[in-house]
């Protein structure tokens, strides 16, 4: 169910033009993530996730991954599959706080 909603979310939404750089993509999926991790309402929660792992499907396509939201039937192991590969490629996940943190250290 999760992949079909999110293969249509995929197909139906014009896509925003990609920012220019791989870390400009890397802070836009983070900013996702927080939104998805800060919110307790169920009906949000969903839309968040969605639009989570829409970034992380534009993310992966734009740095050559192969990925497909129908492999999305089980979502936290797709997720963590692509990171997985992101990660090979040097992406790096930490947290936008922790980039400050490193900035002004």
């Amino acid at each position: 169910m999760y992949s079909e909603l999110l293969s249509g979310l995929c197909d139906d939404v014009e896509p925003l033009p990609l920012p220019p750089s791989r870390d400009e993509l890397v802070v836009v999926l983070l900013q996702c993530r927080r939104r998805m991790n800060g919110h307790d309402h169920m009906s949000e929660d969903l839309a968040l996730e969605l639009d989570h792992d829409r970034m992380l499907l534009r993310l992966c396509t734009a740095l050559g991954i192969e990925s497909d939201p129908s492999r999305f039937v089980s979502p936290l192991a797709e997720r963590e599959r692509l990171e997985d590969l992101l990660r090979s490629l040097g992406v790096d996940f930490r947290t936008l706080d922790d980039h400050r943190r490193v900035k002004v250290a």
